[in-house]
């Protein structure tokens, strides 16, 4: 059976490098997929990008190159009428495919445009004056190499995978080239090391069956003694603090703010206040972030762009608190709640805890965003 490798990109600014990209697939035996030379199954009663998404989970790989046009909506945001603002804000077909790939955990090699990356660095350098420029009445404001700055976001939303960027098929060729040799030397080296595997395995699962009784045998001893001492609910409450803090402050390592240091002066201190409960309710206890059980609705967060909604939402209210008080679309959402969900709430059914996390959100968002001097 061979690997099936999904080509995506706009299709007109970048049909000569799909058709190199295509050659270069079936010269490694593989099967290239790309809409325009009829290997994708399009369904007759959907809409054309639909088979394309389905068409993405059925593959083994997907080969990304973002040039300097968005693309067209997807046929979802057509239905739910965002044509209307067209040059604001949309998901192209492009950029959802990519959704598609990352939801199904999909390997993806991602290429950009050279010039187009550079003038992403520039207009990420000057966001605020070119916006300004673009949204003035009767605007002529033109980029050189791109033709809205939706692509700028779609690179945003790239930028947390490996990328590389291209000036011409043979770099994008070369890239290639070392990336699969290096797929095939780890497989190999992998069939190599199953026989050692599998001995160290069987191993290490009868140790952690040892472990595992012994472990119980010294927790009911220990548990026996300390509760005899009073001292079992101490040591209990001081092992959750300790939990406690470890993970906040992870959670606040992945929280990407826009600007470190947002606030300096003494009277802005109470503010910190406000925006741990904005991240605490608007954001780890949004409700449209989990389903009725309680568990986060992982694929409506990554296909759906469901995460990007909800910290749009957080930054409106933050920015009513901070205008530069902004957290980044690159925040990795899911990382943060699975975080949470696993590690802190758990702990919520002794006392006093969620107050205690509270506390020490508070305190990490304040060493991150407070200059203290």
């Amino acid at each position: 059976m061979k690997p099936r490798i999904f080509v995506s990109s706009t299709y007109y600014d970048l049909k000569h490098i799909r058709n190199s990209i295509e050659r270069f697939i079936l010269q490694y035996g593989f099967e290239p997929v790309l809409f325009e030379s009829g290997n994708v199954y399009f369904e007759f009663n959907q809409e054309l990008d639909i088979s394309c998404y389905n068409e993405v989970k059925l593959c083994h790989m997907m080969i990304l190159i973002i040039g300097g046009r968005y693309g067209a909506p997807s046929s979802e945001e057509k239905h739910l009428e965002f044509i209307e603002g067209y040059e604001k804000n949309y998901i192209s077909i492009t950029r959802r495919e990519f959704k598609e790939a990352v939801s199904n955990n999909i390997p993806i090699f991602i290429f950009i445009d050279k010039n187009v990356y550079s003038e992403y660095h520039t207009f990420k350098k000057n966001k605020d004056a070119i916006l300004t420029l673009i949204n003035e009445p009767d605007s002529k404001f033109n980029f050189a190499y791109v033709d809205s700055t939706n692509v700028f976001d779609f690179i945003d939303e790239v930028k947390v995978k490996a990328l590389t960027t291209f000036e011409k098929f043979d770099d994008i060729e070369t890239y290639l080239r070392s990336q699969i040799a290096s797929m095939f030397f780890n497989y190999l080296i992998d069939l190599k090391s199953q026989k050692d595997k599998k001995e160290v395995l069987n191993s290490v699962t009868e140790l952690q069956n040892i472990s595992n009784r012994m472990n119980e045998m010294v927790n009911e001893i220990g548990r026996t003694v300390l509760s005899e001492t009073g001292q079992y609910e101490d040591a209990v409450k001081k092992q959750n603090e300790k939990t406690i803090s470890m993970y906040t402050k992870k959670i606040v390592q992945l929280l990407k703010f826009q600007e470190d240091y947002v606030f300096s002066a003494e009277k802005e201190r109470p503010v910190v206040f406000e925006v741990t409960q904005v991240i605490y309710d608007d954001l780890l206890n949004n409700s449209r972030l989990f389903d009725k059980k309680g568990s986060i609705r992982e694929g409506d967060i990554i296909a759906d762009d469901l995460g990007n909604e909800v910290i749009k939402e957080v930054n409106e209210k933050l920015k009513k608190l901070k205008n530069n008080l902004q957290i980044l679309v690159s925040t990795s959402l899911l990382d943060v709640l699975k975080l949470y969900k696993s590690k802190i709430t758990p702990l919520y059914d002794n006392n006093g805890i969620e107050s205690l996390f509270k506390e020490t959100l508070e305190l990490e968002l304040e060493d991150v965003l407070w200059l203290p001097f």
